[in-house]
C-alpha cells in the first residue's frame, strides 16, 4: 500500500508545467481525469465553514414575506433583456424582500438543511448576497447583507456609496443610477471542503444560477437588470470588508424601472 501511495505522489508531481494563459491552465487543473479523482481522493481537504454568515452584533431588519405571483416562467424567459438604463423611480421594500427571496430564498428542508431557489452543487451554498439600497422606500441608504434563514437584512455600512461603486465598476453607470445593486460573493472553502479545487467550477456555474433568478424574477416584477462580470476585484471586497481569497465578490447585477 505504501508503495502504491508513493508511486501515486510521483506520478501527481511529475505534471507538466504549463505555459499557456491562465483560464486554459484553470480549466487543465481542474479537470476531471482518473488521476486527478485520485489525487483529490489523497489531498487534504479545507474545513467547512460556518453554513451562514452573520452580523450578530448589528439590528436585523425583517422583510415583507415574498408573496408576488407574477407571469408564467415561459413569459419571463422571452421577456427577458439586459437592461442597462433605469429611471430614478425608487423601489419597494417588497420588491427588493422578492428579489432577494429569488436569488438566496429558503424553499424548504431536506435532512437539516435549508434547500434555496438556486440549485447548488451538495446543497453546499457558497454565495452570500449583498445589496447596496441606493433608492429604496423606507430604507436607509448603505451596504446590506441578506440573512437567508430569517428572510432579513442586516444594515453593515450606512452612507452613499454609488460612487465608489462606480469606480469599482469599471465606470458602468448603471451601477450608479439603478436603486438597488445586488453583489454575490462566494465563501470558496464551503464547496471546496467537500469538492477540492474542482468545487471552484461549481461556485462559477452556481453565479450564473442566482443571477439568472434575479434576472427572471425582475422581469416579473416589471424591473430590469443587468449581470456585471467586469470590476477591480480588490477594491470590490474592501467596499464589503471581504478578504478577496477566503470570500470574493463574483458578480454584480443592478436593478431598476426601465
Amino acid at each position: 500500500m505504501k508503495t502504491l501511495m508513493a508511486l501515486l505522489i510521483t506520478i501527481f508531481s511529475c505534471q507538466i508545467a504549463y505555459s499557456a494563459p491562465i483560464g486554459e491552465r484553470f480549466h487543465e487543473e481542474t479537470k476531471h481525469t482518473w488521476i486527478q479523482i485520485l489525487r483529490d481522493i489523497i489531498t487534504p481537504k479545507p474545513a467547512m465553514p460556518p453554513r451562514f454568515k452573520e452580523y450578530p452584533n448589528l439590528p436585523k431588519i425583517r422583510l415583507p414575506d415574498p408573496k408576488f405571483k407574477g407571469i408564467s416562467v415561459e413569459e419571463a424567459l422571452e421577456k427577458r433583456r439586459s437592461v442597462r438604463e433605469y429611471s430614478k423611480k425608487p423601489l419597494t421594500l417588497s420588491e427588493v424582500s422578492q428579489l432577494l427571496w429569488a436569488a438566496q430564498g429558503v424553499t424548504g428542508r431536506i435532512h437539516g438543511i435549508l434547500l434555496r431557489t438556486a440549485p447548488s452543487a451538495g446543497a453546499l451554498y457558497p454565495f452570500e448576497i449583498y445589496i447596496f439600497a441606493n433608492n429604496v422606500k423606507t430604507l436607509t441608504r448603505g451596504i446590506y447583507h441578506y440573512s437567508v434563514r430569517d428572510h432579513s437584512i442586516v444594515l453593515i455600512k450606512e452612507g452613499d456609496f454609488r460612487d465608489r461603486l462606480l469606480r469599482v465598476s469599471l465606470e458602468q453607470e448603471m451601477v450608479r443610477d439603478a436603486p438597488v445593486v445586488f453583489v454575490l460573493s462566494a465563501i470558496f472553502d464551503r464547496m471546496r471542503s467537500k469538492y477540492g479545487e474542482r468545487g471552484f467550477r461549481y461556485v462559477y456555474m452556481e453565479a450564473g444560477h442566482i443571477s439568472q433568478n434575479i434576472y427572471l424574477q425582475a422581469t416579473s416584477l416589471g424591473l430590469g437588470t443587468v449581470v456585471i462580470g467586469a470590476f477591480l476585484d480588490d477594491d470590490a471586497n474592501r467596499l464589503l470588508g471581504i478578504d478577496g481569497k477566503k470570500e470574493a465578490v463574483i458578480a454584480i447585477q443592478p436593478v431598476g424601472r426601465p
